[in-house]
């Protein structure tokens, strides 16, 4: 497997060097792969060779990219919350009314925290998160990056006087906790489209009545956020 695996890099070799974008979405399936034995086998249960095979890359390319296990591990948890950032980033706010805005960062959420490589990872890393605090702290910083398009528009709101709260980045944090159900959301199974359609009105609903936008001065104040 292993010859194989360098004789099929051998050949990709001499074909040209790989764009960027197809670099990128190698070393993405290999994290991918690499996920997922974590994820069944967990840290103690994973080799490098055993990555390699899965990868069908040569024990050298993966050692070139990560020299430990504990590289690769960090590099996994890196790429698990990259994924949704540029959904997240992508949601338009200026000029449209917050609750539209606001449903499009849910949707952004429930999208791309719901797709499994994601999901499944962080399950692992909170199980691990004793061993690796490390780890556990890289993920939460870089957690807290991926949703500062959401935090940077909820401070606005707060500025403007158009929700009620004191702290954007506690706002941010109980969004997406009402979203992705905290610890319960993490150890239920996989929920099908209809039931993520129903948790994320629900949450819409009981967080947009605790900032106070469903109330009447809510909805002037709404109107008049819409035109700047």
């Amino acid at each position: 497997m292993m010859a194989e695996a360098t004789r099929q890099e051998n050949i990709f070799r001499r074909r040209g060097r790989p764009t960027a974008g197809a670099a990128q979405a190698r070393t993405d399936e290999m994290l991918r792969v690499a996920g997922e034995l974590f994820e069944h086998n967990g840290f103690e249960g994973v080799s490098m060779g055993a990555v390699a095979r899965a990868a069908q890359v040569s024990k050298t390319t993966l050692y070139a990219r990560y020299p430990d296990k504990m590289a690769l591990f960090r590099a996994i948890s890196s790429y698990a919350c990259r994924l949704p950032a540029g959904r997240i980033a992508s949601v338009v706010t200026r000029g449209r009314d917050p609750r539209a805005v606001l449903e499009d960062f849910a949707c952004a959420i429930v999208e791309t925290t719901g797709r499994g490589e994601a999901d499944r990872f962080l399950r692992l890393a909170i199980f691990e998160a004793r061993r690796f605090p490390d780890v556990a702290a890289q993920i939460l910083a870089e957690s807290r990056a991926v949703i500062a398009p959401l935090e940077d528009y909820l401070a606005r709101l707060v500025g403007e006087g158009i929700i009620a709260g004191h702290d954007p980045a506690l706002l941010a944090d109980q969004f997406v906790a009402l979203l992705s159900g905290g610890p319960a959301g993490l150890l239920a199974p996989t929920p099908d489209a209809g039931h993520d359609g129903e948790r994320l009105r629900r949450s819409l609903d009981l967080f947009f009545l605790g900032t106070g936008l469903v109330t009447a001065r809510g909805g002037d104040a709404l109107r008049a956020s819409a035109m700047t």
